[in-house]
């Protein structure tokens, strides 16, 4: 608990795991807290959600609740909560979040997209702290977005606002994607995708390392397992890593020509491996990225608070809330 002045709560609603945690001006989480919602349904990890806010306001003190912010997946309107969200946690959509915890508790609340609170936490407390203009992408079950233009959350009017960038078209004619287009980001670079090109090996039998390994339970085939076959020096492993770093790379110059940031921050899983990755895909994005000045340098940093991001990004968004003094944008 911050020992003097204002304080926040925020929460990540996610498809297995809710996380919660006390966030003080600066950043600094205290009482984190993760409970597994793994197939539960909505009104269950509002009750679990709600059950936190109470211990929270008995343990501290009321009167320096500043306000509570939400992160969850799917398409979030800032001041009502998730408009759509198909099947990931039955019975979200719809619910007006904002407008039972703001009668509840008595101070502002505001929600945002899970992959846009990552970029949001990088912006106001982790690697992308004074940079005006950043793009986020989290690489995970799917990939997650996010995007500050001009020191400010890009929104829109339709409640897109950079999130959706992980169905932007890397292979036209690719697999199909769970969005229903084709050869979207998410079926190439993200931790899924990858796995599953791997267990298509094993499947098939392809020689491999990873096929010695695995044969009898690909199930238990991570991003890490990549990292191990290409340090082995696995022919399999190499040409699937190749292939991830050319199409993260794809992916992260689409998003320099869509939004032109001084910096793209990446977070996620498999950037616990990043010094496997990273160098080449920064290799790809200096050779291929459109910028202006000419050559210039559009670094990818990894970022800093991935283990809080979603309950550090809700809480900046109803920070700004709070700074702006004005309607839920």
């Amino acid at each position: 608990m911050p020992e003097a002045g204002r304080w926040w709560l925020g929460f990540d609603i996610g498809g297995t795991r809710t996380k919660a945690g006390i966030v003080a001006d600066d950043g600094v989480v205290s009482q984190a807290h993760v409970r597994d919602t793994d197939r539960q349904p909505f009104e269950q990890v509002w009750a679990h959600l709600m059950e936190h806010v109470h211990e929270a306001v008995a343990r501290a003190d009321r009167s320096s609740l500043a306000g509570i912010g939400i992160a969850a997946p799917g398409v979030v309107e800032p001041g009502f909560g998730v408009r759509n969200l198909p099947g990931k946690v039955p019975g979200i959509e719809g619910y007006p979040m904002r407008e039972e915890l703001e009668a509840l508790v008595g101070v502002p609340v505001r929600c945002i997209n899970d992959g846009a609170a990552a970029t949001l936490a990088e912006w106001r407390f982790g690697a992308a702290r004074g940079y005006h203009d950043v793009v986020g992408l989290t690489i995970g079950t799917g990939i997650g977005a996010g995007a500050i233009i001009d020191g400010r959350p890009l929104a829109t009017r339709n409640l897109a606002g950079g999130v959706s960038f992980g169905h932007a078209t890397i292979e036209r004619g690719g697999r199909t994607c769970l969005c229903g287009n084709l050869g979207c980001a998410e079926t190439l670079v993200s931790a899924n995708a990858v796995v599953g090109r791997m267990r298509d090996y094993v499947a098939r039998k392809v020689p491999s390392t990873i096929t010695d390994a695995y044969q009898h339970d690909p199930g238990a085939i991570t991003f890490e397992t990549l990292v191990e076959g290409v340090e082995a020096g696995d022919r399999v492993a190499e040409e699937i890593m190749h292939h991830f770093c050319r199409d993260l790379g794809a992916t992260i110059v689409t998003a320099i020509h869509a939004y032109d940031p001084e910096v793209v921050v990446l977070a996620g899983g498999p950037l616990a491996q990043a010094d496997h990755f990273l160098p080449q895909v920064q290799t790809y994005v200096d050779r291929y990225a459109f910028r202006y000045p000419k050559g210039r340098i559009i670094p990818i940093l990894r970022a800093e608070r991935s283990d809080h991001a979603g309950v550090l990004g809700a809480v900046a968004r109803v920070m700004q809330t709070v700074t702006d003094s004005g309607p839920a944008s």
